[in-house]
């Protein structure tokens, strides 16, 4: 589940407010557009992976995994998003 928020970019970075919260939070640019794919519509880790190495013109390998991984794991600690289990 993914909490409605407003999100700009600005500066380089993305700027997200999270009115559930209250807390105002900037991530990097890559970040940003993972949190950007996920609001956009469900998707796989698999399709995270496929679409942060396209975006960062990189082969899709363990390297997107683990660098995907861990910003799902950083944006669920921030409660921007909820994931959710099982494929």
């Amino acid at each position: 589940m993914v909490a409605p928020f407003p999100m700009r970019f600005w500066d380089g970075d993305y700027v997200v407010y999270n009115p559930l919260s209250g807390n105002t939070h900037t991530l990097d640019v890559v970040a940003g557009e993972v949190l950007k794919a996920i609001t956009s519509g469900a998707l796989s880790v698999s399709e995270l992976c496929a679409h942060l190495a396209q975006f960062l013109e990189v082969p899709n390998d363990e390297r997107i995994a683990s660098h995907v991984a861990d910003i799902v794991r950083a944006l669920d600690e921030l409660g921007l998003i909820e994931p959710v289990g099982g494929c």
